[in-house]
């Protein structure tokens, strides 16, 4: 098995007969360096915040802005780590492994779930949490994935499962998750994040922000 898939595949169902500590720990891995560089981007942003909100005048109107652009941040800081994984991959094995399509789906599959951690992250800072999101978000990511091990029909609902190609119906047919399915759920978490992002911004003064 390739590093690739063992650190963005996610965990198989047949390893889930006994608690799978070393494939989740490398589930989270890559996880826990994603959460990390953002968290490390919000806090310079933080301390320019209120600079740059005087700027829009309206907070819903900096809070589309502040969103969209930490996404495409997101975005970005996950292809980065996908290539880079993938380029020691290719470095250690010295060969092309892997089937094209698996790797497009596994990298598809991750990118959108990171871009849904970021709109959550997005969301828990409004109140005032920061210092605890990073933690808040991996146990968000271990204990749906633990109710999905202890209770395989449910899987499938469980957050912290929907990033992984392992836990998809390509790879695991009969408790697998729809894959088209779980990117219009993980779409809706981003909107939802948001619009009560910007209701929850509504009523409070720009300098409070």
């Amino acid at each position: 098995m390739s590093l690739f898939f063992q650190f963005f595949g996610g965990v198989p169902m047949n390893e889930t007969d006994t608690f799978p500590l070393v494939p989740l720990g490398c589930w989270l891995f890559p996880i826990g360096i994603y959460l990390f560089i953002m968290s490390f981007r919000f806090v310079r942003a933080d301390k320019n915040k209120r600079f740059v909100i005087v700027r829009y005048r309206w907070v819903q109107k900096w809070w589309r802005h502040y969103f969209l652009r930490n996404l495409l941040d997101g975005l970005f800081t996950a292809v980065c780590l996908l290539a880079l994984f993938r380029a020691i991959d290719l470095l250690a094995l010295q060969k092309f492994t892997g089937n094209l399509k698996e790797i497009s789906t596994i990298s598809a599959l991750w990118t959108v779930h990171a871009m849904t951690l970021s709109a959550i992250f997005l969301w828990l800072e409004i109140l005032k949490i920061q210092k605890l999101i990073p933690a808040v978000m991996l146990l968000l990511e271990g204990l749906t994935f633990l109710g999905g091990f202890r209770f395989r029909k449910i899987a499938r609902f469980m957050f912290g499962v929907w990033g992984m190609y392992a836990q998809s119906n390509l790879y695991e047919g009969m408790y697998g998750f729809s894959i088209m399915g779980i990117m219009i759920a993980q779409g809706a978490v981003v909107t939802a994040c948001y619009l009560s992002g910007g209701y929850l911004l509504k009523d409070r003064e720009m300098e409070g922000v």
